[in-house]
This record gives structure tokens, sequence and C-alpha cells, in this order.
């Protein structure tokens, strides 16, 4: 898991290594806000969901 470019992304490359990238919940550089959710269980990631946050109100 990574996050430091605050650009929500995941992949699994070929050998199955299983990169993540959050986004952010607070960037407002981006339309939408993102946080990750995910289940670890016996070594192995499940249940990984992306949300994604209402759109900002302008103000």
């Amino acid at each position: 898991m990574f996050g430091h470019s605050h650009i929500p992304w995941g992949s699994t490359a070929p050998g199955g290594l299983r990169l993540l990238n959050p986004g952010s919940p607070t960037d407002r550089r981006r339309p939408f806000c993102t946080y990750l959710t995910t289940t670890a269980a016996g070594g192995a990631l499940t249940d990984v969901t992306l949300h994604r946050l209402p759109a900002r109100v302008a103000a």
C-alpha cells in the first residue's frame, strides 16, 4: 500500500504482488475524495474496496 500521489489505484502483478493506493479523503485537487478498506486474514488481503466520497459543494 502506498499513497503519496493521492491517485486511487490498484493492480496485481503476474507474480501476485498487490499494489494499492487509497487516494485521499482530503485532496482538493481531485474531483472526488477516496479511501480504501481491506480485510487481512491468513497473510492475504480480501474484500478490497475503494470508497468514493460525495462530490464537494463549491463554497
